[in-house]
């Protein structure tokens, strides 16, 4: 049984080292196309946001689905979780509901952080074990290119006028330790007014190839 138990283990290994080879060749094919094709690597980062609105008020569930929106704009890796806190009413809107937002985005394959995944390698292998998952994922090298993402209040957005305080929040909490990148922001929020069109916010993300 211990040889059997072996076997499948060096062929596990054998597997894992052969799709990061891959992964690894194909962007460095992709890249020889699109100078903007880089290595990339999912990068989970644990962030809270305590909301604080003097116009806008949100219940927990509404706070949360808003928050989930706009992580799924932003192509967070799918299973990624927003939870509320902070709760008091069932149903009714809050004074100062917080979230805890796991998500994870693609981030460039540098050395720097190859090594910070290394010297954590003990700890995410525990975690992978915990959540049945292959320690080797969290390693996986894929090719990724910057993707643009522009947020607009109104119209078919999701995002409301209202939304304002959140996406100043979002802005200045949450995206740059998401790794996330503002590249143009006109948020006009004016306390106890709602203005039109005051969302305007422009930002960068990286994203995987699609698949070959």
């Amino acid at each position: 049984m211990r040889n059997v138990t072996l076997v499948a283990a060096v062929a596990g290994l054998a597997l894992a080292l052969f799709a990061s080879a891959a992964a690894q060749a194909q962007a460095t094919l992709a890249a020889a196309d699109d100078p903007t094709v880089v290595s990339a690597v999912w990068i989970e980062r644990d962030v809270q946001l305590h909301y604080m609105g003097h116009t806008s008020y949100y219940s927990c569930d509404g706070l949360r689905g808003q928050v989930r929106n706009i992580l799924k704009e932003l192509g967070a890796r799918p299973g990624f979780k927003v939870t509320a806190r902070n709760c008091i009413n069932i149903t009714g809107p809050e004074w100062t509901p917080s979230v805890r937002i796991v998500a994870a985005f693609p981030v460039e394959a540098t050395p720097e952080v190859l090594a910070a995944l290394e010297s954590d390698a003990s700890k995410r292998e525990l975690v992978a074990r915990v959540q049945g998952k292959s320690a080797t994922e969290a390693t996986a090298q894929f090719p990724a290119r910057p993707k643009r993402v522009e947020f607009r209040s109104g119209g078919m957005s999701f995002l409301r006028d209202g939304d304002c305080e959140l996406m100043e929040q979002m802005r200045d909490r949450v995206f740059g330790p998401l790794g996330v990148k503002v590249i143009d922001s006109s948020v006009h929020c004016a306390p106890r007014q709602v203005s039109i069109g005051a969302i305007r916010m422009t930002v960068d993300v990286l994203e995987p190839l699609p698949a070959a």
